[in-house]
């Protein structure tokens, strides 16, 4: 199943200038994160100390489910999605194209 890394930055000018509102809604945030992780939709989920942005980790099939639930956190989110391959598949595609090449 591939797997996606998803690279997450905070919209400083989405969010709310309020301390306490802005406190409250980053704290929803996290506990959507955390929901995610605990159910297996998201396989990792990390924070920049910063607090910038960080990262997190899936998998699946449907890049219109993973669209549909990165849209969710739009305005106050932006991502940058990328599929990755896992070090065995780059050692399978690295050696097709040695083989091919070596003909």
């Amino acid at each position: 199943m591939p797997k996606f890394l998803l690279k997450w930055k905070v919209n400083p000018q989405m969010m709310p200038t309020n301390p306490e509102e802005c406190m409250k809604l980053l704290q929803s945030m996290n506990e959507e994160a955390k929901s995610l992780l605990d159910s297996g939709l998201i396989l990792d989920w990390g924070e920049y100390c910063d607090g910038s942005g960080g990262y997190t980790t899936c998998e699946g099939d449907d890049i219109t489910e993973l669209h549909a639930s990165l849209i969710k956190w739009w305005p106050y989110v932006e991502f940058d999605a990328k599929p990755v391959l896992t070090i065995d598949q780059v050692i399978r595609s690295t050696g097709a194209v040695a083989e091919m090449k070596s003909k």
